[in-house]
């Protein structure tokens, strides 16, 4: 007698079941036959001498399963069936419904789901799991749709299995003894917190979800950032009902998983990556609300395996003050090669890298030994025991160059303020490079525009190969006594890919024209200006083995409209003797001064290995004249300052120790 092992019945049946109950469940139970595959439970080649927990292992490894209906013409229904376990599947219908929506046809207002049933079930011949099955029937108008749909199937299924097994694990996490009553409880605040601010991420609601945003506001608004004492009990005993929330948040997180970081590692260990990701941020987030004067570090640290290579990875959550504090991956690697020598960084592996407004740094990178040697136990104990505090000791402040970048962002929202003198004048945006380092292009993006009424806030969300570091908002004025006019400021990165900077900016303004259809590119005409002379640059100097370096130093001239006014001719003879001051022995002497003259300018370049001489130098107030162009870089453990000076600069600097001998 051969064992039906797909037979179910209600997780929780009717105590009055209703005749159409019955029929309901065993639809149900054919949809669920439908949707396992042959290959994961052999039904036909079952019997009672086959384990019932080892052929349901297969079942489990498989889940989620995700199936969507073929059609070959259109206008046609489709089926959208997703097998998940029960216990951790709260809010997942709303969360499909959206993804639905924003990933299969994105572009099209709304996609018509006409009918969706879902049962919570049981497998009789293992009654002790549950499992939850859900079909959505969404109406497809036109062919054109019909082949998109199919297109993005596949990047849907993986973005949906990913964030519901990001979810579960969150949910573990929860529910284990790991995490304090106080860290449990921001969670939970977190979720109702969603519900009565109206996030802008849900955009479409109901009346159901207006109902219960009234409801949540009239409980909590006697004190809105306190949790209820009477809910924190519940809390203990029941911390897995968040609400839907939680997917919108892991899918957010997951699309920063490129392609070749995702295929090389597990499926599970992905969604691992995901659940701590976002207990970390929210952790850090409420930590630092209730605590803010003190600091809030949370720190994971995993073994995996990546291309045979043994890998360590990081997991950090941090508030630092976005004014004065940093915090960067090298920083953080410098501080574990005091324990761990000879560490390097595992390439396209920093996937997570960002600071939101609130100052909370959140990074994921990987680490590996040079030759791909293991990682010793006790090297492993000792960064668990001692990288937290080499961590915080290694957040620094921001050097006066960093801070000078808040006095270019009021230029260039004064610049961008007089453009707008009507409402109907197209938002304008200002894109800068700032740099290249572990494979990204770093840009700052400031965008302007007149607030028409109604209009929602400018939210950026990440997009592979572009992550947003950090927005930030700002009224910068009044139109008509009526109109704001708002100030974005972003900072972003684009991997680099095999990119070149003018490519990765591109990038970035297509970017943004999703969000705001007819920018315009207020500082375009100078970036082009800027290419055409970094292509001459590259074509004097003729040295391909430079190219990263000529770019790293072109983009380093400050300030940086002088990157397309200064002649290539100039900057070829600078970047020359600042080569030349490169080689020189820095055992004898620390610092080496050259200078040449070229036209009108005189041109000098220090390389020391004194960082403190140096800083000092660029404090000078004398060399901060608008009209002369200077050039700061660190190369390895030498710092280079440079100097283009015109004639008619040369008294300003009469007094600065160090340059007077060669003027």
């Amino acid at each position: 007698m051969k064992i039906d092992f797909l037979k179910i019945k209600a997780a929780s049946p009717l105590k009055h079941s209703h005749p159409g109950f019955d029929s309901y469940v065993a639809s149900m139970e054919k949809l669920i036959r439908e949707t396992i595959p042959e290959s994961v439970i052999a039904i036909h080649e079952a019997s009672y001498f086959i384990p019932v927990d080892i052929s349901f292992q297969k079942l489990e490894n498989a889940l989620p399963l995700i199936n969507l209906t073929e059609a070959k013409d259109a206008p046609c229904t489709l089926s959208l069936t997703v097998l998940v376990r029960e216990e951790h599947a709260h809010g997942m219908g709303r969360f499909l419904c959206d993804m639905i929506s924003q990933k299969l046809l994105p572009g099209k207002t709304a996609m018509p789901i006409t009918f969706l049933r879902s049962l919570s079930f049981k497998f009789i011949v293992r009654p002790q799991k549950r499992y939850y099955v859900i079909e959505l029937f969404i109406e497809i108008e036109s062919l054109k749709d019909l082949v998109t749909i199919k297109k993005n199937f596949p990047s849907f299924e993986e973005e949906a299995r990913l964030t519901i097994l990001g979810v579960e694990k969150a949910r573990q996490i929860v529910l284990s003894k790991g995490h304090t009553m106080q860290e449990k409880a921001t969670i939970l605040f977190e979720n109702l917190t969603s519900l009565i601010k109206n996030p802008y991420e849900y955009s479409m609601g109901s009346i159901f979800s207006d109902v219960q945003k009234l409801i949540l506001k009239a409980t909590h608004d006697h004190n809105p950032n306190k949790i209820p004492d009477h809910i924190l009990p519940y809390l203990d005993a029941k911390p897995q009902v968040f609400d839907h929330i939680i997917f919108k948040e892991m899918e957010k997180i997951s699309v920063l998983f490129h392609d070749d970081f995702a295929t090389k590692r597990p499926l599970n260990y992905l969604s691992k990556i995901l659940s701590y990701l976002y207990l970390f941020r929210k952790i850090a987030t409420y930590s630092t609300k209730a605590r803010p004067s003190e600091r809030h570090l949370s720190l994971k640290i995993l073994k995996t395996t990546v291309s045979k290579s043994p890998i360590v990875a990081l997991l950090i959550s941090v508030n630092l003050d976005p004014l004065s504090e940093m915090l960067e991956v090298a920083d953080i690697i410098k501080a574990i090669s005091k324990f761990v020598p000879n560490l390097e960084l595992v390439p396209g592996s920093n996937v997570i890298d960002e600071q939101g407004k609130e100052g909370i740094r959140l990074l994921y990178f990987e680490m590996k030994k040079n030759h791909d040697l293991p990682f010793k136990s006790k090297e492993i104990k000792l960064l668990k025991k001692r990288l937290q505090k080499e961590i915080k000791k290694a957040i620094h402040s921001k050097t006066s160059t960093t801070l000078s970048t808040n006095e270019k962002e009021v230029r260039s929202i004064i610049s961008l303020n007089k453009e707008l003198s009507t409402i109907n004048d197209p938002p304008q945006a200002i894109i800068q490079f700032h740099g290249e380092k572990e494979g990204f292009f770093h840009f700052s993006a400031i965008v302007a525009r007149v607030q028409k009424p109604h209009s929602e806030e400018l939210i950026l969300t990440s997009t592979p190969p572009i992550s947003i570091r950090k927005q930030e908002r700002k009224i910068s004025g009044i139109l008509d006594h009526r109109f704001l006019k708002e100030t974005y400021i972003y900072q972003m990165t684009v991997r680099k890919e095999g990119k070149n900077i003018k490519e990765a900016r591109s990038l970035i303004f297509a970017f943004l024209k999703k969000y705001l259809h007819n920018l315009r590119d207020f500082n375009g005409g100078m970036i082009t200006r800027t290419y055409e002379n970094l292509s001459r640059l590259k074509e004097l100097l003729n040295a391909k083995t430079h190219d990263e370096l000529i770019e790293s130093y072109f983009y380093s001239i400050t300030p940086s409209y002088q990157q397309g006014l200064i002649p290539p001719e100039i900057l070829q003879k600078h970047f020359e003797i600042s080569l030349k001051a490169l080689d020189q022995d820095f055992l004898l002497e620390k610092t080496h001064i050259f200078k040449t003259a070229a036209e009108n300018q005189i041109l000098f370049s220090i390389v020391s290995t004194n960082e403190k001489e140096i800083k000092q130098l660029q404090k000078e107030p004398s060399l901060a004249s608008d009209g002369i162009a200077s050039i700061s870089m660190k190369i390895f453990d030498l710092n280079l300052l440079g100097y283009i000076i015109p004639y008619s600069e040369i008294d300003a600097i009469e007094t600065v120790d160090g340059l007077t001998t060669f003027v």
